[in-house]
């Protein structure tokens, strides 16, 4: 007979236990119920079913071979469902996966990971350094990367705003007068692979680029290096002005000019598929953006 839905729960869930048990009174003491709710949920299955599925032999209950192929595709549905969510369990105990650009990791993303854990103790997170322009695997739950045109993927968040300006240490500033663009301009200027951004900001500061063969430059691979060196006193910096706050906070750099360049620039966060089917990585991503946008809001939105 066809059925528009299934039997009662708690019905199967007796069928199945008296597979396993053999008997009405193993049943009854495996569900922790009377003898007579058991013969109530047999009954009320067959009544369902429209077909005999227990054989009765004066005292002693039996299944019917029906009954016995029911039983048998309760169990392995059952079993299905109980793996089923034991791998769920276990997926969403493993450690939410983050990987960040190394410069965002210690100067936004672990202070702000760090008071999310203290209110969320049994979440577990891993970080790791993502290097721009490489895919990383396996892919993790949230991913933190850089846009310098302010074009992030489809459904990714602006989280920090990307915009430079240059830096130096007080004890830099201490041996070399600078009071002018024209005095950035004549320092040991630091750089990264980027070599657009020094041109980029002399331009905008009305300078033309000095003669390579005279410049004094020190070249680093990444921002971060380039921050330590500036931090070091060893020249000058273009540095994401959002992720040294800290840093001009504290008067360990000083920033030199009010003239920013690649004001479009962004760092983005992006939730992977995987992410999305996970709760704790989805409340981390949810936390970084509500605490991003406390923080940038306004300028996030003028990008």
């Amino acid at each position: 007979m066809a059925q528009d839905r299934l039997p009662p729960l708690r019905a199967l869930k007796t069928l199945e236990a008296f597979h396993q048990s053999g008997s009405v009174t193993a049943t009854a003491r495996l569900l922790s119920v009377s003898h007579s709710a058991v013969s109530h949920q047999l009954k009320q299955i067959e009544d369902w079913a429209g077909i005999r599925l227990m054989r009765r032999d004066g005292r002693q209950t039996a299944l019917t071979e029906a009954g016995e192929s029911l039983a048998l595709v309760i169990n392995e549905s059952f079993g299905a469902i109980r793996h089923e969510i034991d791998r769920l369990t276990m997926r969403e105990r493993l450690p939410v996966s983050i990987a960040s650009l190394r410069f965002v990791i210690p100067n936004w993303l672990l202070p702000e990971i760090e008071t999310f854990m203290a209110e969320n103790p049994a979440v577990s997170v891993y970080v790791q350094e993502h290097v721009s322009d490489q895919p990383v695997s396996p892919e993790p739950d949230i991913l933190i990367g850089f846009s310098l045109d302010g074009h992030i993927p489809e459904g990714a968040d602006p989280i920090i705003p990307g915009a430079a300006v240059p830096v130096c240490a007080p004890s830099y500033q201490a041996r070399h007068t600078i009071r002018s663009s024209a005095d950035i301009a004549r320092a040991t200027l630091l750089h990264d692979e980027d070599m657009r951004m020094w041109k980029t900001w002399l331009s905008a500061a009305g300078i033309a680029a000095p003669d390579e063969r005279n410049e004094r430059r020190l070249f680093f691979s990444g921002s971060a290096l380039i921050c330590d060196a500036a931090l070091r006193g060893l020249g000058v910096a273009l540095c994401r002005e959002a992720l040294i706050e800290p840093y001009l906070e504290r008067g360990e750099l000083i920033r030199l000019s009010d003239i920013r360049i690649d004001r479009t620039a962004v760092y983005y966060l992006q939730i992977s598929q995987h992410g999305m089917n996970r709760h704790a990585a989805i409340a981390i991503t949810d936390w970084l953006i509500k605490r991003s946008r406390g923080r940038w809001q306004d300028m996030l939105h003028r990008q």
